[in-house]
């Protein structure tokens, strides 16, 4: 579990009943990522039975693969890429079933999060950088990042400094409109 990075998150689905919808998830770890979109998230997906949760997302990115898995009784790695929430997220999801002669019971899931808003290309960030951007463009505060990632204020004015040179940003209004604009004009190339 230490060696799980904070965009990782380990949750197990019990997979022995027959209906999908009566699979049960229960998380083990969560993301150690901090933002209010991913709390939002959390709070919207507790620990239930998949019928509870948000079905468009239970029938697009959870019952088929983990089908899947059961079926060929071996470990699947996938991209995904889906809406919730009215957010686009991306990530890789490793899912392990129960090893068994007849159906497994239950199936492990490593998911290693991406960016609700992509990092911006070519940036040369950190997980920390990481953190300060998605937060930024979340609205948040120096004060109210720096209490988010457990670090000083001035840690975080330090490195949103750093940001600021590295985007050739005048301050910090222009740092934001310009990571905005560079995730408005790659999502645009992206569906092109």
């Amino acid at each position: 579990m230490n060696r799980l990075s904070i965009k990782m998150a380990l949750s197990v689905v019990t997979t022995a009943a027959d209906d999908p919808y009566d699979w049960r998830f229960r998380r083990v770890k969560d993301f150690g990522f901090k933002s209010h979109l991913l709390t939002q998230m959390r709070q919207q997906f507790p620990d239930a039975v998949l019928r509870d949760l948000d079905r468009s997302f239970i029938d697009e990115a959870i019952i088929p693969t983990y089908s899947r898995a059961i079926e060929v009784g071996r470990p699947t790695l996938e991209l995904v890429r889906t809406k919730l929430l009215g957010v686009r997220i991306g990530y890789e999801r490793l899912i392990l079933p129960q090893k068994s002669d007849g159906k497994p019971g239950w199936c492990i899931s490593l998911v290693e999060g991406r960016f609700f808003i992509s990092p911006v290309r070519d940036a040369k960030t950190d997980i920390t950088d990481d953190n300060i951007i998605q937060l930024l463009i979340e609205g948040q505060t120096t004060k109210e990042i720096a209490e988010a990632l457990h670090l000083s204020p001035r840690t975080i004015e330090h490195r949103i400094d750093k940001l600021k040179s590295r985007f050739e940003a005048k301050n910090l209004v222009h740092l934001v409109a310009k990571l905005v604009a560079s995730q408005v004009g790659r999502k645009e190339k992206e569906s092109s």
